[in-house]
Formats: structure tokens, sequence, C-alpha cells
């Protein structure tokens, strides 16, 4: 297995923050090993996450055109009355609001970014960028949804608190969480030999969808094809960010 590089020393200059210091030093270190990167595993990893951002974005449009289909030919009846369902057989209000913070990105962007950080210190500033590009790329992702069809949300439940929302199909917060949790499982279960501990980090991610899906119905911001076509789309992403990171370590990029 290659080895990392270590990069060029770098000092916390006197009298600084280290709230400062820490994301210039992650950042210098993370250049350092970049330079010596080969060139043609960076120009490999770029083209595959271009190839896959394109591909996925054109899977959500897919998912568009059949769903608003299914809704216009009234095959999506059901959904008002199981949510009416899930209204009283589900979580509270109040719970619903603390469980979906799981997928905030007020909480997930902060994580994210330190992941980045923790990455690039450490001198693998493919992985750090892999992570950056899987919690944002899903964002564009989702974003070609909602300018595709900018679908009502439910006006029923929870007093209509989440009907003033745009874009209700897909779910952003649902592809987020299951891009952002996959890949930290995934790097988990990569640094550890702990085979319970990969069985943890496995289980993790359905938990955090589960929880996060519960909620966001709760609350009244989706529907339910809304949360399958965000989780899907998460999910679609999330493995096209693994395996381009991959073969880019496979060639050359530890």
């Amino acid at each position: 297995m290659p080895q990392i590089q270590t990069p060029a020393p770098h000092g916390i200059r006197p009298g600084r923050w280290l709230l400062v210091e820490g994301p210039r030093l992650a950042f210098l270190h993370g250049r350092d090993a970049w330079k010596q990167m080969p060139r043609h595993t960076a120009r490999g990893w770029l083209l595959w996450m271009a190839a896959g951002l394109a591909l996925c974005c054109a899977l959500v449009l897919l998912l568009v055109m059949q769903v608003r289909r299914m809704a216009e030919a009234g095959r999506l009846s059901w959904e008002p009355g199981w949510l009416r369902w899930f209204e009283g057989a589900g979580p509270s209000f109040a719970h619903a609001v603390w469980m979906d913070s799981l997928g905030n990105s007020v909480i997930l962007i902060p994580l994210v970014l330190a992941t980045a950080m923790a990455a690039a210190w450490m001198g693998a500033p493919l992985r750090a960028l892999a992570v950056l590009a899987c919690f944002f790329g899903v964002d564009v992702i989702i974003g070609t949804g909602w300018l595709a069809w900018n679908r009502a949300r439910p006006d029923f439940i929870a007093g209509g608190i989440a009907a003033p929302a745009l874009h209700s199909f897909p779910s952003g917060h649902m592809g987020q969480v299951v891009a952002a949790f996959g890949m930290w499982a995934w790097l988990w279960m990569r640094a550890t030999p702990s085979r319970s501990e990969r069985v943890l980090a496995v289980l993790m991610v359905p938990v955090m969808a589960v929880i996060v899906a519960a909620a966001r119905l709760r609350l009244g911001a989706h529907w339910p094809t809304d949360i399958v076509a965000g989780s899907l789309a998460g999910a679609v992403w999330l493995a096209v960010c693994i395996v381009a990171l991959r073969r880019a370590e496979a060639r050359g990029g530890r």
C-alpha cells in the first residue's frame, strides 16, 4: 500500500488564534501533499467526479419526470392519508424538531469542514476534497431537481408550518444526510481494524437516515416520495465519490 508522504513542517505563528491557525496549517499541509501527487491522478479524479455529477443530475431529472407524471395521474393519492396517519403514529412535534437537527446544515457543515481539515492536515488532500465534494456536490444534484419541479410541500401537517417553503422534491436534507454520514462511515470503516466498529459504522447511516426522514415527514416538510428521491440521489452521489477516491488512491493519490 502506498504511504502518505510527510508534508513539509509548518508551525503555528506566535500570537495567532488557533481557530485561524488550524485551518491555515491544514491547508498548507494539504497543498504540499497535493504538489507531490502525480498530475494524472488529480486529473483522473476530477474527470470521474465531473462525469458522476452529470450522471446524478440526469438521474434526478428522470426522477422528477417520473414522480411528476405519477402525481398528475393520481398514483400518489395515498400520500396525504399516509402523512395524516404518521402525524398521529410518529414522533411528537417537539421530538421531531430535535431529530431534524441531525440533518441540519448548521450541524453538518462544521463537521464536514472539520473532517476535511483533518484529512488535509494528515497529508491526504484527495480525501479532504472528496469529503467536501460529497457534501456540497449533492446540493447541486438536489438543486437540479428543484429547478425542474417546484413541488408544493404538505400544508395540512403540523399546522402547515413548512408549507410556505419552496422545493419539496427531492429532499435536500436526506441527500445531505446520506452523503455526509455515508462518507464518514466509509472513512471510519477504512480506519479501524475492529469488526464491531465497522458494523457500527455501517449501521450509523440507515439509523441517521431513518431519524431525519421521520422528522421531516412529521414536520410536514416533505412527501414520502421526496424522502425516497433525496435518499437515492445522496446514495448514488456517495457511491460516485467513493469510487472516484478509491481509483485515485490506487493510482498514487495517497
